[in-house]
């Protein structure tokens, strides 16, 4: 695949997805905390998981994982708000390690999670920045095929990348295993949600908030 500079910097982006996908789940933005669970379910511990795609050192003192969806309005605000922040003064700086996966909530999230897998690696989230600061206007597109085409024009993919990359059954079966992996082991029902410190955290609204909650970590 031809890399995606020109269309990362760029205008907006439209996508959509035209595979009949999993169902979709309720968007709870509460702030609530629960105990991870000490051992995910068989069907978790069996799957496939795909290699994670994080931000910062990987022996860093503390892991922040982020499950988010490219359509959830409050997983753009934490992307475009708070995380620019938080990754200056806490991942840049070598003190966390943040892992990004995808718990698509619906078929248009899961075609943004599926072409962001397709991008190359070190433009993934360059790829996932753009999504989420112009997600009203790609997550609503209402003419598939269209779009899809204009983003192959705007990304310098082909219109035969971009069918085999929202086609793909293996990559559809990894983000498959994400989300499960992440409701048999952290027990996530909604986004955005963390994991920090073995603790799920749902809704976390505020750089104060998160910074709380990793300082907590930092200083045991």
């Amino acid at each position: 695949m031809k890399v995606l500079l020109r269309f990362l910097t760029r205008g907006g982006l439209v996508v959509t997805l035209f595979l009949v996908l999993v169902g979709v789940m309720a968007e709870d933005t509460s702030h609530r905390t629960t105990p991870a669970a000490q051992a995910a379910t068989p069907a978790a511990q069996a799957a496939r998981l795909p290699a994670d795609r994080f931000m910062g050192r990987e022996d860093a003192s503390v892991t922040v994982i982020d499950y988010s969806s490219l359509t959830c309005p409050h997983c753009a605000d934490f992307h475009t708000q708070i995380l620019p922040r938080f990754k200056t003064h806490y991942i840049d700086s070598g003190k966390v390690k943040f892992i990004y996966r995808d718990f698509a909530v619906d078929p248009v999230a899961t075609a943004g999670a599926m072409l962001a897998r397709c991008a190359p690696l070190d433009m993934y989230f360059h790829f996932l920045g753009t999504l989420f600061s112009s997600q009203k206007t790609w997550s609503r597109a209402s003419q598939p095929r269209r779009a899809l085409v204009h983003l192959a024009q705007m990304g310098g993919m082909t219109e035969t990348e971009v069918n085999q990359c929202l086609s793909d059954p293996a990559l559809l079966a990894d983000l498959n295993a994400i989300k499960n992996e992440a409701i048999g082991m952290h027990g996530i029902t909604a986004t955005p949600s963390f994991v920090i410190g073995g603790r799920t955290y749902v809704g976390i609204a505020s750089y104060e908030a998160l910074v709380s909650l990793v300082e907590r970590e930092l200083n045991k």
